[in-house]
């Protein structure tokens, strides 16, 4: 198992279904159709997952960085609003990174 270590330096289990829910949330205002936001959401899981690996800990930044970058990407032409959902939902929730 794989502990994610968050901003505020307290360790907990990796999640997918937490980053899953996450990333949904994040997406949902973004205008997208369903089937870009399965795809979307999937290839960012599965990245996700290849970062986690075999690792026993990953930082809540890496993970956020993996995500963002999915996003960004140049992928159906809809990446940026898709990253500017992100980081608003982020905002919401007063989650702090650094760029």
């Amino acid at each position: 198992m794989t502990d994610v270590i968050k901003l505020n330096g307290k360790k907990e289990r990796f999640s997918e279904e937490k980053v899953k829910h996450s990333i949904e949330s994040a997406i949902k205002d973004a205008s997208l159709n369903l089937n870009a936001k399965k795809k979307l959401i999937d290839n960012t899981l599965n990245d996700v997952n290849e970062l986690i690996g075999d690792k026993k800990e990953v930082t809540a930044e890496d993970i956020r960085r993996v995500i963002i970058d999915d996003f960004e990407q140049d992928w159906e032409g809809d990446q940026v609003p898709v990253a500017r959902a992100w980081r608003n939902y982020e905002l919401k929730h007063g989650i702090i990174y650094r760029e």
